[in-house]
């Protein structure tokens, strides 16, 4: 499954539709659909790229639960196209005045390693710079956060919990109560994904570790879900 990110701003639901397309072979006009309707799932970070999470699936358990948040555990990231730049193009990105450093910085998210990749679309647009468009373009098409090696990350769905359920789990998680709130947090909360991968403990502990920072009431989850 090829999984694309956003480059450019303006090019982010042409991406998205690309990713969803892959996924379950829907053409463009129902996964432009899908999308505008599932926005704040497939907008989470980083991307959906687990092939047991479809669209319908996402679907269907908005239908039974409501909103939904997408979460992903890295037990190895993955390696990105800009992850290999070449030495020549870092010195082509400083000519032309992009912050090549926060490309190649691996520990920020891919969104924001990106950002700076919305300064060469300008660039390439410029008819004043007409000399500098045929290397911008090149260098616009290499590096497009585009995966190289998958790496090892699953994702889950989980559904906002309601009244009873944060009675119910934030003492727990406050009170440090790991073994009670990680068993009850995944039984009540995590309704689809990968969840075969759960029998593997780093990957339990990591979604266990997400669970307890949304339901710790410091945290905006509850307050902007």
């Amino acid at each position: 499954m090829k999984n694309f990110v956003r480059v450019v701003m303006g090019c982010l639901v042409l991406l998205c539709v690309s990713v969803v397309g892959s996924v379950v072979q829907a053409d463009p006009v129902a996964a432009g659909t899908f999308i505008k309707d599932n926005a704040a799932v497939l907008m989470a970070v980083p991307l959906l790229v687990s092939q047991s999470i479809t669209p319908e699936l996402i679907t269907d358990l908005k239908l039974k639960y409501g909103k939904l948040k997408l979460i992903t555990v890295v037990v190895e990231a993955p390696v990105y196209d800009i992850d290999k730049m070449a030495f020549s193009d870092r010195v082509l990105f400083k000519q032309l005045g992009v912050d090549f450093a926060t490309i190649v910085n691996t520990e920020l998210s891919l969104e924001e390693r990106l950002k700076p990749l919305d300064g060469l679309k300008e660039l390439k647009d410029n008819k004043d710079i007409e000399t500098w468009q045929t290397v911008v373009g090149d260098l616009l098409n290499k590096y497009q956060g585009k995966i190289l090696e998958p790496g090892e990350q699953y994702q889950f769905l989980v559904k906002r919990p309601d009244r009873g359920l944060i009675k119910m789990l934030m003492p727990l998680a406050e009170s440090r109560a790991i073994d009670d709130f990680a068993d009850k947090a995944v039984k009540n909360l995590v309704v689809g994904g990968e969840v075969d991968a759960l029998d593997d403990g780093i990957v339990y502990m990591g979604v266990v570790s997400q669970l307890r920072q949304m339901i710790s009431p410091e945290k905006s989850f509850l307050a902007n879900a």
